[in-house]
């Protein structure tokens, strides 16, 4: 007999490290592919300010200071996995001098994107323990807000036999206020079906389209933006 537990409703609760997760893109801006990078121990994310004096002789004899310029890194540490794809991107990529696309992501799935220099990549081996490994990538440019996800990213579609497509979107809280393809906004209920995290794209619109890269861009609740990617063929 299989037993069916409820899940805690509070949003309040207290989250730990081990859920926190680093992804980094191993394939292109407009269609990602997000491979997490194995053997994590620890991907602490920093975000800085520079700070500006604007003390003056007038301010009454107290300090004041203002943020400047924002930055933000993570320092990555964990073990050496062989044939791990993250692992193997980060190294490509530090050996090129190539700029990575990294996802932090949340305990509840939502994210934050940013671009980031890999400024160290070093491993250690020593004779009485495991092999580590420990990088610094530092931001460049802006962290994004908290996104929430969906999956999947994109999926290949038939116009001739079109079928609904579903997606999932967390945390299945998440509100959609709408869902444009272009500047062409798709009508709920005729067009598409939302509950409970569950997005269902109908085949009767997907037949409609024409053949090619269809690129659907859906705004939540929060002001968030995410983009589905579907490849319609004849």
């Amino acid at each position: 007999m299989s037993v069916t537990l409820p899940e805690n409703p509070s949003v309040s609760n207290a989250t730990v490290g081990k859920d926190y997760l680093l992804y980094v893109n191993t394939g292109t801006v407009a269609v990602p592919v997000w491979t997490l990078i194995g053997g994590q121990r620890g991907s602490s994310l920093g975000r800085t300010a520079d700070s500006i004096d604007t003390s003056h002789k007038t301010s009454g004899g107290w300090k004041s200071a203002v943020a400047g310029l924002r930055g933000w890194s993570i320092d990555l540490d964990g073990l050496v996995l062989l044939n791990d794809l993250g692992i193997e991107a980060l190294e490509t990529a530090f050996n090129l001098g190539k700029q990575v696309h990294l996802k932090f992501e949340y305990p509840d799935k939502r994210y934050r994107t940013g671009w980031a220099a890999i400024t160290d990549f070093s491993i250690e081996t020593p004779h009485d323990g495991e092999a580590s490994l420990s990088g610094t990538l530092e931001g460049n440019g802006a962290l994004s807000d908290l996104i929430p996800s969906i999956t999947p990213l994109s999926v290949t579609v038939s116009k001739a036999a079109a079928t609904d497509q579903a997606f999932t979107i967390a945390p299945s809280t998440t509100t959609i206020t709408g869902i444009k393809n272009g500047a062409n906004a798709l009508t709920v209920t005729t067009n598409y079906t939302y509950s409970n995290g569950t997005l269902t794209i109908k085949g009767t619109y997907l037949g409609g389209l024409t053949v090619g890269t269809q690129t659907l861009s859906i705004t939540t609740g929060d002001g968030a933006v995410i983009t589905i990617v579907i490849e319609l063929t004849a």
